[in-house]
């Protein structure tokens, strides 16, 4: 509860002076940009506020409790992104605009604009939609669970009981074999049955055995002595009313049920993100990540070393590690990730990092151009140094942290069981402003751009700031309201780490070249803008849902995701067609870009 009571206090804090600067606004580049007036260090820290979210410290994490020390490559990407954005700040800074899409807009027209707007939204949305299951993934962890109840035959299970909650099997102490759970459609025994194995291995062979059930498409494998949910396959239960035949042998089954449901808290968690971002827009963004950003970097300093000590430092980790059996790469940090591997999770982060429209309105909002390098040039530091703390707290947590279960959301789970309490709850305060900051910016830069590039460019250019406030506002809660939908629409099975480079894929391939482009390169044309954004979205979305290309390509491109074939066709476009339609570029252009 004492964890619940502080994220309030918390949030009413940031409401408080959100609703204090929502008085300050006064027109739409007040709500927008606010009013180009950011400092270079509030600069730095909102953008390292909306830059740390939940792919950083929800999906990262995720990923690194699942393959370990190999995991502090994956900031590469933000590295070298910065890098490059740094030496365009000032450039795009000069440029006066107030939103991604109007950038292209004023080089390339408003087809590419059009397009770039569309593609922006698409992976925004699926942002922003995980920005919600992380905000209620937190007031899961918090809530907790109901008492744990022992499965027996005989016993009524529902469908949602068997998806929702948690049936965790825990073996005899030194017991191994193999064992089965049955469950009968409807309240009758005899009905049609489901029939999940169970294997229970030593550490060796546990790897091996996940993989079998893993190939199988049913089954689970349990370490000796130790435990493990049994993930039951939600298109194998198309009842609505089960009954237990049969519980596995040696051992005991137990249903574990939240207090909160992830929809409840994910809806939760919707309602507040947007009802803060209605408020004031970037203005009040800007003043809580001040609070943010500086929060975000003391937690992880302290964090580390109070980490370090309590998992027995290095030799205490390489046990831990070898005593689960399926996590003896952990230690290692090179030959875990293939070259496909390397190339699907760390170009998405470059490609968005460089393109992204959240760095983007901040340059714009910048008192100067200089201001805007300077606090850019920071962030290539300051944000890898960040991305680097969360993910070595990460690996160390996992050494603690067995359950598979409780590594979905280690860094969360970690503060509440392994931090002292005033410690526990400065982190947990911190993910949750980390995760509102996020959708915040998302949520402001999704509806700043439906007004400008929309409503201003082809219905009302000339609405009055009290209609366009009251507009951008109205489109926060639309935009809301299709990103909760969005969070129906992934497999609950699907992870924050998987979503986020599916979302930065579809930006990064789309929108980042055309964009640079706009910035740097005076000989890209419109028509080689409207070719890359087509291309690199259409590119994208049908080679990650179509999965008969994959069965097509040959084996070294198989394992490839869709960022690198989406983006090779969309720079080609870009190139090629720009070469082909060459324009007569205006003297405003020719000034504006350099010659390449």
């Amino acid at each position: 509860m004492i964890y619940l009571v502080c994220i309030c206090a918390y949030l009413l804090l940031l409401a408080g002076i959100g609703i204090r600067q929502s008085r300050r606004v006064k027109s739409e580049e007040d709500f927008t940009v606010a009013g180009r007036s950011l400092s270079p260090w509030v600069m730095v820290c909102t953008m390292l506020a909306v830059w740390i979210g939940t792919g950083s410290i929800v999906g990262n994490a995720e990923q690194t409790y699942k393959t370990g020390m190999a995991a502090l490559i994956l900031p590469i990407g933000t590295f070298f992104g910065m890098i490059l954005l740094s030496l365009i700040a000032s450039r795009a800074r000069n440029i006066e605009a107030t939103s991604v899409p109007g950038i292209i807009q004023s080089r390339f027209g408003n087809t590419a604009r059009g397009l770039a707007m569309f593609s922006l939204i698409i992976a925004y949305m699926v942002i922003v939609s995980y920005q919600f299951n992380a905000g209620g993934a937190v007031l899961e962890v918090i809530a907790g669970d109901k008492p744990p109840v022992t499965v027996s035959s005989g016993d009524q299970l529902t469908r949602r009981q068997l998806l929702k909650g948690r049936l965790v099997f825990a073996p005899e102490k030194d017991w191994a074999g193999s064992t089965s759970l049955t469950l009968a459609t409807g309240s009758d025994p005899s009905a049609p049955t489901l029939h999940w194995p169970v294997h229970v291995v030593v550490s060796d062979d546990l790897k091996a055995a996940k993989q079998d059930a893993e190939k199988a498409g049913r089954g689970t494998a349990v370490k000796r002595s130790g435990s493990a949910r049994l993930y039951l396959n939600a298109d194998l239960l198309s009842g609505s009313q089960y009954t237990v035949a049969s519980v596995p042998d040696h051992g005991t089954l137990t249903l574990v049920e939240p207090i909160l449901t992830a929809r409840t808290a994910t809806l939760i968690a919707a309602v507040c993100i947007v009802v803060y971002t209605m408020l004031a827009g970037l203005m009040s963004l800007a003043s809580m990540d001040i609070l943010n950003g500086s929060a975000i970097m003391l937690t992880m300093v302290i964090a580390l070393p109070v980490y370090w000590f309590k998992a027995g430092g290095w030799s205490g980790m390489e046990a831990a590690f070898a005593a689960m059996g399926d996590r003896t790469h952990h230690m290692q940090f090179w030959g875990v990730y293939s070259n496909a591997d390397m190339i699907n999770y760390i170009l998405p982060v470059f490609l968005l990092v460089l393109g992204d429209a959240n760095q983007y309105q901040r340059i714009f909002a910048s008192r100067n151009a200089k201001g805007a390098k300077t606090a850019v040039t920071a962030m290539i530091f300051v944000a890898f140094a960040v991305e680097l703390l969360i993910i070595a707290c990460a690996w160390i947590v996992a050494s603690m942290t067995p359950d598979p279960e409780n590594g979905k959301y280690i860094l969360i789970y970690a503060a509440k069981h392994y931090l002292i309490l005033p410690m526990g709850c400065l982190f947990m305060v911190t993910v949750v402003a980390i995760i509102f900051s996020t959708a915040n910016s998302f949520l402001h830069v999704s509806a700043s751009t439906a007004i400008t590039d929309v409503y201003l460019a082809y219905i009302n250019p000339k609405a009055g700031q009290k209609r366009l406030l009251f507009l951008s506002r109205l489109m926060v809660v639309v935009f809301g309201l299709i990103a909760f939908f969005v969070t129906l629409m992934f497999a609950e099975t699907t992870g924050f780490f998987r979503k986020a480079l599916y979302a930065f894929t579809i930006y990064g391939s789309s929108i980042t070249p055309t964009l640079v482009a706009a910035i740097v390169w005076k000989r890209a044309t419109r028509a080689g803008a409207v070719a890359s954004i087509l291309t690199g979205t259409v590119v994208s979305l049908v080679w990650s849902e179509a999965d008969f290309i994959h069965r097509l390509l040959p084996p070294a491109a198989s394992g490839l995701d869709a960022v690198l074939p989406a983006l090779l066709a969309s720079v080609t476009c870009l190139v090629v067609v720009s070469l082909l339609t060459k324009e007569k570029v205006s003297p405003k252009d020719a000034a504006a870009t350099p010659a390449v």
